[in-house]
């Protein structure tokens, strides 16, 4: 069976790094909040599909504490609708860069938000702008998760973190660091010994859908599981246009905003005999397996 992790990471439009010279977080508070209709966007279709096997599509939510605080009520919903909830850390400050004291308290504020509103556990945890390193991956691990899914191997954006992915014994897509903590890496297609991003995101919302389709299935012909991530706000072409900002972070930003809910849904109706699990349960999966 091949597995398709679908990942959403819940922030608002305005916590976008791209944005943050012109929103930062003491100004947050002032700007209109649209990731509770974006959010429910997601989970309407989420909610309208099955897979080949009559079953729901679970996904992993990863939501920025800051957003939990103030709306625990989308967070409930989220897990009342059968997905998992993880942590995109409190206050999307990249991870690199960060004194470890700062990170730490960062990593643990969030994790305790989501649990007392949830009142269970919460397992994962995904870095803002995929920014981790090993040192940052420990004190992930310290603060309590048992899994990070924040290595993205596409080497030209700086803001992503840099691993030496080949050192860690393999369990399907994942990379088993020890002690029962596990990094699941996004998606990207292997080309000329080459990373080629195809894991979501703003290249979702670029490349041609055919050409999007045809490397998921390339991925999924070599690997058990491909790995996918989007944001709320990628579905909100009605958000505020921010027209300050670069030619090029503007072009990033709002490029096809229009068409990515239903591609997204045409995306997920290609890949319905895939089973759709949440992060957690592909772990709980090979690892039961014994792969």
């Amino acid at each position: 069976m091949k597995h398709f992790l679908l990942t959403i990471d819940v922030e608002d439009w305005f916590q976008v790094e791209n944005l943050r010279p012109w929103f930062p977080m003491e100004n947050w508070s002032s700007q209109e909040s649209r990731i509770e209709a974006s959010t429910r966007s997601i989970l309407d279709m989420l909610g309208s599909k099955r897979d080949e096997q009559g079953n729901t599509l679970q996904a992993t939510f990863f939501v920025l504490g800051w957003l939990a605080h103030r709306m625990p009520s989308l967070v409930r919903e989220i897990s009342a609708a059968g997905h998992e909830v993880a942590s995109h850390g409190y206050s999307h400050q990249l991870c690199l860069g960060q004194p470890a004291s700062e990170l730490r308290r960062d990593l643990e504020r969030s994790k305790k938000v989501l649990e007392d509103i949830l009142g269970s556990a919460v397992h994962g945890y995904r870095a803002p702008s995929f920014s981790i390193s090993r040192e940052v991956l420990a004190l992930i691990r310290e603060a309590g998760y048992s899994y990070d899914a924040s290595y993205n191997s596409f080497a030209l954006n700086s803001r992503y973190g840099r691993l030496s992915a080949d050192v860690y014994r393999r369990k399907g897509i994942a990379m088993d660091l020890g002690e029962g903590f596990y990094e699941l890496p996004l998606s990207n297609l292997r080309i000329w010994g080459r990373s080629l991003p195809c894991s979501g995101g703003g290249y979702f919302r670029l490349l041609p859908e055919m050409v999007f389709k045809r490397a998921v299935q390339r991925i999924l012909a070599t690997q058990d599981a491909y790995h996918f991530y989007i944001h709320p706000w990628e579905v909100d072409p009605g958000q505020p246009m921010q027209n300050q900002i670069p030619v090029l972070s503007r072009f990033r930003h709002y490029v096809n905003l229009k068409e990515t809910l239903p591609r997204l849904g045409n995306l997920l109706d290609s890949f319905l005999y895939c089973r759709f699990c949440s992060c957690r349960d592909y772990l709980e999966s090979i690892g039961n397996s014994g792969n």
